[in-house]
């Protein structure tokens, strides 16, 4: 294996490392180092695609090291999913290469540019998987970044771009007796940081607290839960914990994990489940207490039914409220581009009992009663935060996230999916209830410390108070505002580069 494999290898083990310890987070900080090398050394190679083979097997490292425990479900789901984001990963590196050597510039504009606007854009298209966006590198650790209140994420992938361009230079030039480059590397680490603690510390502006309990069941979704044998005898026993727990705490509101119930509600005649018959029955034994449970749902249209992951609120005043999973997971929920490739449908991954295309069609943004704004999420949605941040209205309210993560057994995957939770709350300043069939269930503060937390793979309960926080954060407000403008400058950029490209070499084919 020569040198150059080497660094690109090295380049994928210190960015993967993060994604799968989360305590080797600062790792991040150092991941592009062997990566810039190379592209350094092969700029002007013959070959104008070997840096584009080298930040493949680079990607590919990355990719797998990240999320390899996918195949605990899906096999053929996280070959392809892996397979898919390397290759775009190569391009988009690839073409900052490019960029720069044509315009003759450093590294520094195309790599913010083109990368920030590539993350951002990975967050709406019908292949969306930001799971490794580098500003989740600090998912473990959110009072380093306590700022994402104000850009998110994408304000964590540009400090890891610039301190990695940082130390670059530095070593490119230690031999010069120079030492602007390490102060300002020293600044570029320190000033975020002292602004993190400043914050951190800052008080919340805290208009009330509800008391709330929540379930973790904890069937194995392998072997118990997606049985529909079972499901009645699961809801039974839900429903039985769900009696004991109102009667004991008689919380002001009661949680339950996604799919609790299988069976589709019809979300015009509810009346119509025996499931749904029964929740409503607890509620009104309860009147105090609110409900929130994951169930499958269903509109029936003139000549189909459209089939939902969805959040069931219950109240004692209005009707029930439907939430509608809007982030479905590309090629297990959802089949890619299926608008235009509808043949596809019959051929999507099953995982979670369900095979087949889950609609996004959403309506509800958030719960709200008693002029309180809860807002839910559902599993694969809490690695979107511009998704997550601009649901948040201007009223006193705390987000519930439902999720069932034992389809990764006892893997990193489930621990960095709980970190995810983590950086949310910062970003929307609100407390975080997170709940999952197997854990880790937890509420979660305004700060992203943990408050509470269940044990992994346990039947348990969780109860205690959460605040009500009024005011929206900076982000909440503007979105993922550092992605758009950079995609769209980005967008621009790479028209300019090829149209300069095919100008110059038309120019060059005449003489």
């Amino acid at each position: 294996m020569n040198k150059n494999s080497l660094l690109a290898i090295a380049s994928g083990l210190l960015l993967g490392m993060p994604f799968c310890v989360p305590q080797l987070f600062f790792l991040i900080f150092f991941a592009w180092i062997p990566l810039l090398w190379l592209e350094e050394k092969t700029i002007n190679h013959d070959n104008p695609y070997l840096l584009f083979n080298y930040a493949f097997l680079s990607f590919l490292v990355w990719n797998i090291l990240a999320y390899w425990w996918v195949g605990k479900a899906q096999i053929t789901g996280v070959i392809l999913i892996i397979l898919i984001n390397s290759l775009l990963l190569a391009l988009i590196f690839w073409l900052i290469s490019r960029t720069r050597k044509h315009l003759k510039i450093t590294i520094l504009f195309p790599f913010l540019i083109i990368w920030l606007g590539f993350e951002y854009f990975d967050t709406w298209w019908d292949l969306a998987w930001p799971w490794l966006n580098l500003g989740n590198a600090f998912a473990s650790v959110p009072k380093w970044v306590q700022w994402y209140e104000f850009t998110g994420t994408r304000g964590g992938s540009l400090w890891v771009i610039l301190i990695n361009l940082g130390f670059f230079s530095f070593i490119k030039k230690r031999n010069k007796k120079n030492s602007l480059p390490s102060i300002g590397i020293f600044l570029l680490i320190g000033i975020p940081l002292l602004y993190s603690i400043f914050l951190y510390h800052q008080k919340e502006n805290i208009t009330g607290s509800k008391s709330f309990a929540l379930i973790q069941p904890n069937l194995d979704p392998y072997n118990e839960k997606f049985i529909p044998e079972n499901e009645e005898k699961h809801f039974t026993d839900f429903m039985t914990t769900a009696d004991s727990i109102c009667s004991i705490h008689h919380p002001d509101f009661l949680f339950a994990p996604e799919t609790v119930i299988l069976t589709s509600i019809d979300e015009n005649k509810p009346n119509n489940s025996s499931f749904y018959l029964r929740l409503h029955n607890l509620k009104k034994k309860y009147p105090k207490t609110k409900i929130l449970i994951g169930t499958h749902s269903k509109i029936i249209l003139e000549n189909k039914s459209e089939l939902y992951n969805s959040a069931l609120f219950l109240t004692d005043t209005i009707a029930p409220q439907f939430y509608h999973k809007t982030k479905l997971v590309p090629l297990f929920e959802r089949v890619p581009f299926d608008k235009y490739l509808s043949f596809l449908k019959d051929y999507s991954l099953e995982i979670g009992g369900y095979q087949g295309t889950y609609s996004s069609k959403n309506d509800t943004d958030y719960f709200l009663s008693d002029s309180i704004a809860l807002v839910p999420i559902v599993c694969f949605e809490s690695i979107f935060g511009d998704y997550c941040a601009q649901r948040v209205p201007e009223i006193p309210g705390f987000i519930c996230m439902i999720t069932n993560d034992g389809w990764w057994k006892t893997t990193p995957g489930y621990k960095h999916h709980f970190n995810f939770s983590r950086l949310r709350a910062v970003e929307t300043r609100r407390d975080y209830i997170r709940v999952a069939n197997n854990g880790i269930s937890a509420h979660i503060n305004s700060k992203g410390t943990i408050v509470a937390k269940t044990k992994w793979w346990k039947k348990t309960v969780l109860t205690g108070r959460l605040k009500l926080i009024k005011e929206k954060t900076f982000y909440s407000e503007h979105g993922d505002y550092i992605g758009r403008v950079c995609l769209f400058i980005a967008t621009l950029l790479l028209i300019f580069v090829k149209i300069r490209v095919t100008t110059q070499s038309n120019a060059s084919r005449r003489s």
